[in-house]
């Protein structure tokens, strides 16, 4: 893994550009689901969670928790992916 989520991520999702991960919310979602971000520095999360979510990082983790032992997408994921 990279130490640059940004670029990780374009490469995961198959984007061509970093601009186009906000388009691809859905998808960046489900990686983030599936491999803890905490291997990138925080502050680069926050940005990155702001870039593509709109949202604090802190948000993105209290859903991650919420989410904990259940298969079903919250309402907070769902209206922002």
């Amino acid at each position: 893994m990279k130490t640059d989520i940004f670029e990780d991520m374009k490469e995961r999702v198959g984007c061509e550009n970093i601009s186009d991960l906000p388009y691809r919310k859905r998808m960046v979602w489900e990686i983030i689901k599936q491999h803890s971000p905490l291997d990138y520095p925080k502050e680069q999360l926050e940005k990155f969670s702001h870039y593509v979510f709109g949202v604090d990082y802190a948000v993105i983790m209290g859903i991650l928790d919420m989410m904990k032992g259940s298969d079903r997408p919250c309402r907070k994921c769902e209206s922002t992916c």
